[in-house]
């Protein structure tokens, strides 16, 4: 019975500015490693933002282009999301969030991204009240517009609602009833579905894949901390896969890998984007980390190949 390798099914690939934490603070530093980055030959697409200041930016554009990777997603990490936030029914707060986001939607067509990673921002789900909702399904109407002139879908990112960034969107249900009723008008939204933030939403991997499964355009593999709270790792922190007070190793990854191959995500024909967000082993490289993830990866697809090829199935 012959099982398709991972990377006959799956483009892999990793998160810029995750990986390279103290990019956020040193835009010299965010070039140089992204300039790096988008060399590796063991990735096929990665999600990235640019740094501040127009010469890097349009360095770096030239390069992402460039650089013969696909599916590259803008991911705008720079927002500053737990201040300013795109559900807020606050009209002056709501313009500055869209001020900020155009000139994030400029970065992403100029790399020529793909897809458009957003977040819905607090309060949390629990504290939201109808004209939040209102506010952020507006944003979300125009968040696709103003996208759609430069062929990038926006992809909504579910978050935690109770334990670190207490977002409004928040529990998977509702972020699928939210993409029904955009999707219906817009085309170009669907879902980017972070692996590390199931066990932080108080959900289980193989349901919500299972759930998601129409708006499921891009995901994301990671790892959380939920014990004890004063891990430096704690809550949406991304340690990387295998961590030690982690909640996700290659037994968890193998179930998330199984039930996408289940829901024609992974497959030759189309292959799925599989982005690792991480940030370093405590005492290990960036490249070193990556390295360790990509094989906890790899031994989880055989292990869940080698699981259901003894029962006679293949992905």
């Amino acid at each position: 019975m012959n099982i398709p390798s991972l990377r006959e099914v799956a483009r892999l690939g990793t998160v810029h500015h995750m990986l390279f934490g103290r990019c956020t603070r040193d835009p010299d530093f965010h070039t140089e490693t992204l300039h790096r980055l988008i060399t590796w030959p063991e990735l096929d697409t990665f999600d990235c933002c640019l740094p501040f200041g127009e010469a890097r930016q349009q360095e770096l554009a030239r390069a992402i282009r460039a650089c013969g990777k696909v599916h590259i997603t803008f991911a705008p990490h720079l927002f500053p999301g737990r201040k300013l936030s795109f559900s807020s029914p606050d009209y002056a707060e709501q313009e500055q969030c869209r001020v900020l986001a155009r000139y994030f939607i400029d970065q992403a067509a100029a790399i020529g991204a793909r897809y458009f990673i957003f977040f819905s921002g607090g309060p949390s789900w629990v504290d939201g009240t109808p004209e939040h909702h209102r506010a952020f399904r507006d944003f979300c109407r125009w968040l696709c517009r103003s996208l759609a002139p430069h062929g990038i879908t926006a992809l909504l990112e579910p978050f935690d609602f109770t334990v670190d960034k207490k977002f409004l969107y928040g529990p998977l249900d509702e972020c699928i009833t939210l993409l029904e009723e955009i999707g219906a008008e817009h085309e170009n939204i669907g879902m980017e579905l972070d692996i590390a933030h199931l066990p932080l939403m108080g959900e289980d991997i193989v349901s919500s894949i299972h759930r998601a499964r129409r708006w499921i355009q891009r995901v994301h593999l990671g790892n959380c901390c939920m014990r004890p709270v004063s891990d430096p790792f704690y809550g949406d922190n991304h340690p990387p896969i295998g961590y030690v007070n982690g909640e996700i190793d290659t037994p968890q990854i193998a179930l998330a890998l199984r039930a996408l191959a289940d829901i024609g995500y992974l497959n030759p024909s189309t292959k799925g984007d599989l982005v690792i967000e991480l940030q370093p082993f405590p005492g290990r490289s960036e490249k070193d980390s990556l390295r360790d993830n990509l094989q906890r990866v790899e031994d989880a697809w055989q292990l869940q190949a080698s699981a259901n090829q003894l029962a006679g199935l293949t992905p």
